[in-house]
């Protein structure tokens, strides 16, 4: 996957790695890229880095008003590939397997990579 390939990029927050095992999607993004083809299901994601495959569940909260991507998430992207704070990510609707591709785009800069 390159990355002018990607439908969604976005930066990890703090909220995206805790242990509600969630991510946030932004919203624009969403509605544009994903709805006309989702209809809040269980969906497939091909993790392209470790070509494995993966299964989250795409869902809008009422409360936040946002959509998401739950069940696993904690366990199946951010443990399994050490997501952190800033490391951005990005995802690419495959429209011909009818599936996310996922990849790490860039990895946050780590304190001491600029300590000079």
């Amino acid at each position: 996957m390159k990355k002018t390939d990607i439908g969604i990029k976005k930066l990890l927050t703090k909220s995206d790695l805790g242990n509600l095992s969630r991510l946030l999607l932004p919203k624009k993004s969403i509605e544009d890229l994903v709805l006309p083809v989702l209809s809040g299901t269980k969906i497939t994601i091909w993790d392209v880095d470790t070509q494995s495959m993966h299964y989250l569940v795409f869902k809008f909260w009422v409360s936040s008003r946002s959509y998401v991507f739950i069940d696993n998430w904690t366990k199946e992207f951010v443990n399994r590939r050490s997501l952190q704070i800033n490391d951005e990510i990005g995802f690419h609707w495959n429209s011909y397997k009818n599936q996310f591709d996922f990849s790490v785009l860039a990895r946050a800069s780590s304190a001491r990579d600029q300590t000079p």
